[in-house]
């Protein structure tokens, strides 16, 4: 471990922020990339700055050596904060990833494993990160190409790509169309990318499945999606950096889009403490079971097992239609929190049937009625 002292950005108080307030990166001047600091966007207006590129921070690298280190600077890519408050952020095409102590001033500069990143390839430049309910925190790069999962203590994995976003800019032609933009998570763990040109795509972490779910509706035809966080109340705070001013609120499920408030701030980045479909997960927070299947609506064959133990476990399971016949069973690993799916047989005909659950120990965990609908 090696010591270096920069000039970064430091938190300058130790209190993790209230739910209601989304950080931001931004920077004085719309249209360009020219990062200033961090700082609190409320509901009301309000702003206070947190962080600023001036203030010093010591950092310790993972790295034996250090030739050269890229800091904030004018160009701040991705930011999202731990769930104890801490700052991990990525600079534009940075290979490393800064992890800031709010109370301490102090950081760790973290290596990205088998990074790819070119600095004359936007592709390559991690562009969006955001947290999960385990604590941990992902960081996706324009093309696609790159996943990284990042632990609290910092320790860095490298998922590989996501082939449905490149695919989609293939048919769209346009390559830069998922680019840029930000990411959200919602209370089971899955994340929702949205790219600058407000494409919007679903991964489920534990499978790295991935839905395009569409485009954004609403937005001015040149904004771009530069930042976006859940607010309290589960809608989705869109910022940018584009010359269109103001913050946009945006439903997941409709994907649409609505003015919200001025802002004359470029919006790098946005980052909060809350996350999507918070109630649905309250609601399930209330059975007895650390599992159970969601939604009891079954579309396409495809089931969710939901899981709200960070404990790994085995499950046995099982379907069985109304005449007490065991229809289909399969083995579910299970690693962590977050929504494992269970694809059905084909041939199953739509109607009412009961999914039961057994763990490792033998018990049965889940025995949900469902209804298979196509």
């Amino acid at each position: 471990m090696k010591k270096v002292v920069l000039f970064g950005a430091v938190l300058l108080t130790g209190t993790f922020l209230s739910a209601q307030d989304i950080v931001g990166a931004v920077g004085k001047t719309k249209g360009k990339i020219q990062f200033e600091d961090f700082r609190t966007i409320q509901a009301e207006g309000a702003s206070e700055v947190l962080l600023s590129k001036a203030d010093k921070i010591n950092f310790t690298s993972q790295s034996i050596e250090i030739t050269k280190i890229c800091n904030c600077g004018n160009y701040i890519a991705a930011m999202t904060q731990s769930l104890n408050g801490d700052l991990f952020y990525l600079p534009m095409h940075g290979k490393q990833i800064s992890k800031v102590n709010a109370g301490s001033k102090t950081g760790v500069l973290l290596d990205i494993p088998n990074a790819k990143i070119n600095p004359k390839d936007q592709a390559t430049f991690h562009a969006r990160m955001t947290t999960t309910p385990d604590g941990n925190m992902y960081a996706l790069n324009n093309g696609g190409t790159e996943l990284l999962r990042i632990s609290p203590n910092g320790t860095v994995q490298n998922l590989g790509g996501i082939p449905e976003i490149a695919a989609l800019a293939k048919k769209l032609g346009v390559e830069t169309a998922v680019y840029g933009g930000d990411m959200v998570a919602d209370a089971f763990g899955n994340l929702y990318v949205l790219s600058a040109s407000a494409h919007v795509f679903k991964i489920n972490v534990n499978s790295l499945k991935t839905d395009y779910l569409g485009k954004i509706n609403g937005l001015p035809e040149k904004y771009t999606v530069n930042g976006a966080a859940v607010e309290k109340d589960g809608s989705v705070l869109l910022g940018t950096s584009s010359l269109e001013k103001g913050l946009y609120s945006l439903d997941i499920e409709t994907l649409e889009a609505t003015f919200k408030m001025n802002y004359d701030w470029a919006v790098y980045d946005l980052s909060s403490a809350n996350f999507l479909r918070q109630a649905e997960m309250d609601q399930l927070a209330t059975l007895k079971s650390h599992y159970s299947l969601y939604p009891t609506i079954v579309k396409n064959s495809q089931l969710n097992i939901v899981s709200r133990s960070q404990d790994k476990t085995k499950l046995e399971v099982s379907v069985w239609d109304l005449n007490q016949k065991k229809v289909y069973s399969s083995a579910l690993n299970l690693q962590s929190m977050g929504e494992f799916q269970v694809q059905l047989s084909g041939n199953l005909q739509p109607g009412i049937y009961v999914l039961k659950a057994v763990n490792h120990e033998g018990k049965e965990v889940i025995n949900t009625k469902f209804t298979l609908v196509r």
